[in-house]
């Protein structure tokens, strides 16, 4: 039985209230009668063999500009809770893939959601990969005389950073724009010595950007994203709007194409990204808009969470 929860995730204070996800789980969890924690990430440690967290015990309630009140804060013993939950948002950095080492160290003594060495295992562009049948074609590397030659091969390409979200840094480019590679060398110095990603770019984004909601394996539902006027990239950090969608046929193929990676690597919650039929994310760290889901379609995925979160407890 969980009875006291965790969430790793961003400061409590900058949540955007009508659609953060994660505040959603710990109203449903507080409303079952749990204890509700949070930590930021720089106040994970461990200290000569213990993983510990600087914590905020919290009650929280769904209302802006009121929607939390700290109770206690202490350090706290990570076992201690019943769960914890890895909700922080990208980038996916050293950083971010250190804390899911830390974490792994506390696994043998709470459930961890999701799994940190499946968050590690699963970054959320790069592991696409492996469904080379369901996404876009796609070039991965640095080298910028290879990524105008790959561009050759379509209308116009799209670039992206391996490891940031919320559409940052995302570029279109035509294949004969003379500033295709000047582009391309621009967004690789930023990235150090990380490669960068570029794929065919998918004139069905206009139509929208899939969220597709995997609880368990299996396809929950599914809200779709537009990007605004003037914009390809949806995402709702650049002006996207969150509109009412269904699941269909391809969707729940490449769900079914994911699921067993997501339950071979203990990932309980997942988003997938799907524009024009064919995945583009999988995103396991911090999945949103489960919110809207509920608003559109009256599905209710942090109760459904919770139920499969203490099916989950009660296996371990």
């Amino acid at each position: 039985m969980i009875s006291r929860i965790a969430v790793q995730m961003d400061p409590i204070d900058t949540m955007v209230v009508e659609r953060d996800t994660s505040l959603a789980l710990m109203v449903e969890a507080q409303a079952r009668g749990m204890e509700v924690w949070w930590f930021h990430p720089d106040d994970l440690m461990i200290d000569r063999g213990v993983v510990q967290a600087v914590a905020h015990r919290v009650s929280v309630q769904g209302r802006v500009g009121a929607h939390y009140e700290t109770l206690e804060t202490a350090r706290v013993d990570v076992g201690h809770f019943d769960a914890v939950l890895i909700r922080q948002d990208p980038p996916f950095d050293m950083g971010y893939v250190t804390n899911t080492y830390l974490l792994e160290q506390a696994a043998g003594e709470t459930l961890i959601l999701n799994d940190p060495r499946g968050v590690r295992n699963i970054p959320e562009k790069l592991s696409t990969l492996a469904f080379a049948d369901v996404i876009p074609p796609t070039f991965v590397g640095r080298r910028v005389d290879a990524i105008v030659e790959f561009a050759q091969a379509f209308p116009r390409v799209v670039m992206k950073p391996a490891f940031l979200a919320g559409g940052e840094g995302v570029i279109k480019a035509d294949r004969d724009d003379p500033g295709l590679a000047v582009a391309a060398r621009a967004m690789l110095a930023a990235s150090g010595k990380e490669p960068i990603i570029v794929q065919a770019f998918l004139e069905g984004v206009y139509q929208g950007d899939k969220r597709v909601f995997v609880l368990d394996g299996e396809a929950i539902g599914a809200v779709r994203r537009m990007p605004a006027a003037g914009e390809f990239r949806a995402n709702l950090h650049v002006g996207g709007q969150a509109v009412a969608t269904d699941l269909d046929d391809r969707d729940r193929e490449i769900v079914a194409r994911v699921a067993p990676l997501l339950k071979q690597e203990g990932i309980l919650f997942a988003g997938l990204d799907v524009i024009a039929g064919r995945l583009t994310e999988i995103n396991v760290t911090s999945p949103t808009l489960i919110q809207e889901l509920k608003r559109f379609r009256g599905i209710d995925i942090a109760g459904l969470y919770w139920d499969r979160a203490e099916d989950w407890a009660a296996r371990r």
